[in-house]
């Protein structure tokens, strides 16, 4: 036990450096130093294994810095465009009622748009939607986080990619494993939204509706990552919810009109999903060798979707250079945390810290399959970042599945989709989405403050993460 609290000490210092308010990437750098003297003092066996182990992790770190870059840019560019802007009020023309209207914002809206950009873009699109249509600055603040519903593969998915590296499996498979017990918080997260946007007591036909409404989104991603790969799923099932809720609306009797400037908005997103698609789909078949794993990265189609963006959308010059200036304020701020968070999980996996965390965490016994959820959600919440919990936890959790005779990926994926859950109640998306509010007349009982928001998100984090450790419990 000795062993397990020294080498779980990496994970401690860093947490409690966040709990403190240190900055994220000083947290980091403070947990590799912390990681790098237990290694010297107790792990010393693994010392040697060090050097050339964070040497073969450098096209990983590097794949993730540049998707996280390439995502930043993404959404900065059709922001200062406009093309954004455009996009959000026509899906604000659509809506039908205040259910409906969540629904696709939680479901649709929001996931989409976190999906191909990532770092919260999708509540400061789904937010305003949400008071445009009518919800008080406190509703619209919450039904906006729910939405972060699909952040597993936010920003094309680097925080999956990292687990799937950190356990030996590929970014697909986990994906897979994320995608079947995510459908619960796809489910969860939409009744949610009906309970906040119905008026007074939900009709059964609402609840069904998100009953529906979750399985379609849910499936949508489940079906991609097993047909198409993992880094396109979160944006396309997504995308199949908004479908489903326009052929709705039509069915309805609403007109769906697609203008020429929403057609225009969308062809970026178009050349991402299409790149990205085409390339899963053409590059195995070509004699291409060690070239596929580039022409077939998301990084890849994010920086090209960049330069047709920018071409595309016809930005200025000095919009142009407002928009770099944003992209390296939020990279430093967004990307090199996350490295550093990676290389504190790679330094603990090389350095041999995991092995005694995963006989601590196995000692428990079938606790562990609840535990590991919690964990997750724990490394969600103070990090604000999936692929900062799966950097610090995947590796352990994968060593200790064994033991509990279930499947690691399986495990994993279940710990992925709770620390994803957890990040929409982190400090940094709550601000987000409070501050994505309007204040001025507005009364103080309707108005989005930190605590208000925070407790309202957690109250439904909470019990889908009870849902998680039941599913570790029934399925694994």
């Amino acid at each position: 036990m000795s062993q397990a609290l020294l080498a779980g000490l990496p994970l401690l210092v860093a947490c409690g450096a966040l709990a403190l308010r240190m900055p994220a990437l000083r947290a980091a750098l403070l947990g590799i130093l912390v990681a790098l003297g237990v290694v010297a003092v107790a792990f010393r066996d693994h010392l040697s294994e060090l050097g050339s182990g964070l040497v073969g992790w450098a096209p990983t770190l590097i794949e993730v810095l540049v998707i996280l870059g390439g995502g930043i840019a993404l959404s900065r560019i059709m922001d200062r465009s406009g093309a954004q802007g455009v996009l959000a009020d026509w899906v604000g023309r659509l809506t039908g009622g205040p259910v409906p209207t969540a629904l696709l914002v939680v479901h649709g809206v929001t996931p989409f748009a976190e999906s191909v950009t990532g770092f919260g873009v999708g509540v400061m699109v789904g937010v305003p939607l949400l008071v445009a249509a009518g919800f008080g600055p406190h509703r619209a603040a919450v039904l906006g986080l729910l939405g972060l519903c699909a952040v597993p593969w936010g920003a094309l998915g680097p925080g999956t990619i990292i687990a799937g590296r950190l356990i030996g499996a590929s970014a697909q498979e986990v994906g897979v494993a994320t995608a079947w017990p995510n459908l619960l918080v796809f489910v969860g997260v939409g009744v949610a939204a009906v309970l906040i946007a119905s008026p007074g007591r939900p009709a059964p036909v609402h609840l069904g509706a998100a009953l529906l409404s979750g399985l379609l989104v849910g499936l949508g991603v489940l079906a991609s990552n097993i047909l198409i790969g993992m880094a396109p799923s979160g944006a396309l099932g997504a995308l199949l919810a908004i479908v489903g809720h326009v052929l709705v609306r039509r069915a309805q009797g609403a007109p769906v009109r697609m203008a020429r400037e929403v057609r225009r908005a969308l062809v970026p997103y178009v050349v991402l999903l299409a790149g990205i698609l085409v390339s899963a789909w053409t590059v195995p078949l070509l004699p291409v060798g060690g070239a596929g794993a580039l022409l077939t990265s998301p990084g890849t189609w994010l920086v090209v979707t960049c330069l047709v963006a920018v071409s595309w959308t016809r930005l200025a010059g000095p919009e142009r250079a407002a928009v770099a200036r944003e992209v390296v304020s939020m990279w430093q701020g967004v990307a090199l945390p996350t490295a550093a968070f990676l290389a504190l999980g790679v330094v603990m996996v090389l350095g041999g810290l995991t092995e005694p965390l995963a006989r601590a965490l196995g000692s428990t016994g079938p606790f562990a399959l609840v535990l590991t959820p919690v964990i997750g959600a724990l490394g969600g919440y103070v990090t604000g970042s999936g692929a900062g919990a799966n950097s610090m936890f995947a590796a352990g959790t994968g060593a200790v599945a064994p033991g509990l005779g279930v499947s690691p990926v399986g495990l994993v994926g279940v710990q992925n989709a709770a620390a994803c859950l957890f990040t929409m109640a982190s400090p940094a998306r709550v601000l987000l989405a409070v501050v994505s509010t309007p204040r001025d007349g507005v009364a103080e009982t309707d108005r989005a403050s930190l605590p208000r928001v925070t407790r309202s998100v957690l109250v439904v984090d909470l019990v889908l993460v009870a849902c998680l450790a039941a599913w570790n419990l029934v399925v694994l």
